[in-house]
């Protein structure tokens, strides 16, 4: 059977994603069901697919991805499912899937007949998605759920732009667990414009002349681990894209790199080359 992971911007204060999963369970007691996440600021679709997009790859082919983010309803935002990159996807057509597939094209993509019943559902992640993801994780097909779309919404990228082939101007897209401030500039791009010139990387009064490419280059010393953990860096983190983090950093302790270097969504960061 296959796997249906989870991501929405519930939270777990409320009764929601117990009840997504009890649907779940009701129609399906041996589902596997893994939470992606449901930490997702509310509505905030750029976040959901920042975190689906990093996650997804690691799951098996045929894994079944419910999308719970901005989620409700509407003519001009119609309930869709979606095989991509051998996923399937299960969402609201808010432009969610534009995003964490943009480099992809989708194999099929269907939208979803709403049972009479169903109509005015306040709920649809668990009203309309979840038999959906049941339908798909018993084997079932895409074709016998609604009728065949050619194109979901498209949002455009926030893509980082370069001046006069010497500066690359990012945005700050993600702010981790950790408050490490993730950019929109890949190491792909990153070393494709810099073509291993010498570089700095500032905004505002910060500036970092050196990029790790993961924590252990940081300190291969343990002896020494004292003497970096609180400061500041910029890194190519694992999902491969530059990072401002903050070693051992800790939101609630001496701080991380959104608080002490004044970094939230949308702060443009920049990269020069020399």
């Amino acid at each position: 059977m296959s796997i249906i992971t989870l991501t929405t911007d519930f939270g777990l204060k409320d009764p929601f994603v117990a009840s997504v999963k009890a649907r779940i369970y009701s129609e399906l007691p041996d589902a596997v069901i893994v939470d992606i996440s449901h930490g997702i600021q509310p509505f905030d679709i750029g976040e959901g697919a920042f975190i689906v997009k990093n996650s997804y790859k690691d799951f098996p082919d045929g894994t079944i991805h419910v999308l719970g983010v901005d989620a409700l309803i509407n003519p001009f935002k119609k309930p869709i499912a979606a095989l991509i990159d051998n996923h399937y996807f299960i969402t609201a057509d808010n432009g969610i899937l534009s995003l964490i597939c943009s480099e992809v094209k989708p194999n099929e993509i269907v939208e979803i007949d709403i049972p009479q019943a169903q109509l005015n559902s306040s709920f649809p992640t668990r009203d309309l998605f979840v038999p959906v993801a049941c339908h798909l994780a018993r084997g079932g097909k895409l074709s016998v759920i609604g009728p065949k779309l050619k194109e979901y919404k498209e949002l455009s990228t926030l893509r980082p732009v370069v001046k006069d082939d010497k500066t690359i101007i990012g945005l700050v897209i993600y702010i981790d667990n950790y408050g490490n401030a993730i950019t929109n500039i890949t190491e792909r791009f990153f070393d494709a414009v810099g073509k291993k010139r010498n570089f700095r990387i500032y905004y505002r009064s910060h500036e970092f002349t050196q990029v790790f490419r993961n924590y252990t280059e940081v300190v291969n010393d343990f002896e020494k681990e004292a003497d970096v953990t609180g400061k500041g860096m910029a890194l190519m983190g694992s999902s491969g894209y530059l990072e401002i983090a903050v070693y051992k950093s800790n939101p609630n302790n001496f701080g991380a790199a959104s608080t002490l270097f004044g970094l939230k969504k949308g702060t443009e960061i920049y990269v020069e080359f020399t």
